[in-house]
């Protein structure tokens, strides 16, 4: 992954697969054929945020409020660019908020990919509950 001073940033696909962005926490998801490259670009040039790689496709946790994506200069169609994220609104936030609700989760983990223990689990386990 590449990026610029504005905060923009590219990942290229040598292939011969699609590779699968998710972008949350819009739930966006871009399929990125092989040899093209994706572009990201965060409003105001803020940072985009954290990137991991999971399974079979890379997630990208922004913290900028909107993100225009582009797949070979083709500006995509996608909420990250007409929803504004609301501030305070983070991979941790969204992780305590869906933890016990695997169908709700933004991020799209299984329940079994689950590494942590939810607030409630801990506060449970803090109580004796």
């Amino acid at each position: 992954m590449s990026g610029d001073t504005q905060g923009a940033c590219s990942l290229s696909n040598p292939g011969p697969d699609p590779l699968l962005v998710w972008l949350e926490p819009w739930v966006d998801e871009f399929e990125v054929p092989a040899r093209s490259t994706i572009s990201l670009h965060p409003s105001d040039g803020c940072g985009l945020g954290e990137i991991e790689w999971v399974e079979d496709r890379f997630v990208l946790w922004a913290t900028c409020r909107t993100v225009e994506v582009f797949i070979d200069g083709a500006l995509q169609s996608s909420g990250s660019a007409l929803i504004p994220l609301s501030g305070g609104l983070t991979k941790g936030i969204l992780h305590i908020l869906f933890a016990d609700h695997p169908a709700a989760r933004l991020g799209g983990r299984s329940w079994h990919e689950r590494k942590h223990a939810s607030m409630w689990e801990w506060l449970k386990r803090l109580l004796g509950l």
